[in-house]
């Protein structure tokens, strides 16, 4: 067949690759975060020029572990364990979560607060 008249069917992407792999709405929103905390880790790896080696006892993990997060093994990394590793290089995540919460909240009871403050 002649390539020039072949029609190409084009269709509009979602904002979310994961959407367009046909996962559902929550799963596709779900790898679409994941995705992007992973992506967050990988570019503090490089703007600190950090080894895999050096990662791994700065995120106290293994060498073969951050080997998998640079390789995109997303499957192979919870959002917890992901937050979890953001935070321990500094990363005030849980944090920030918290004044949000706060503020979205300031004109309602504060007690569901007093947990946080003690943790």
């Amino acid at each position: 067949m002649n390539r020039k008249s072949e029609k190409l069917e084009i269709t509009k992407s979602s904002k979310n690759i994961f959407d367009n792999m046909g996962f559902t709405s929550e799963e596709a929103k779900e790898l679409q975060f994941r995705s992007f905390l992973m992506n967050i880790i990988v570019k503090y790896i490089r703007l600190e020029n950090l080894t895999q080696k050096e990662t791994a006892q700065k995120f106290e993990t293994t060498q073969s572990r951050i080997s998998n997060l640079v390789r995109g093994k997303i499957d192979l990394f919870s959002t917890s364990t992901l937050l979890a590793m953001l935070e321990k290089v500094g990363f005030k995540i849980y944090e920030n979560i918290q004044i949000n919460a706060k503020n979205l909240f300031k004109y309602h009871n504060a007690s569901i607060f007093t947990f946080f403050a003690k943790h």
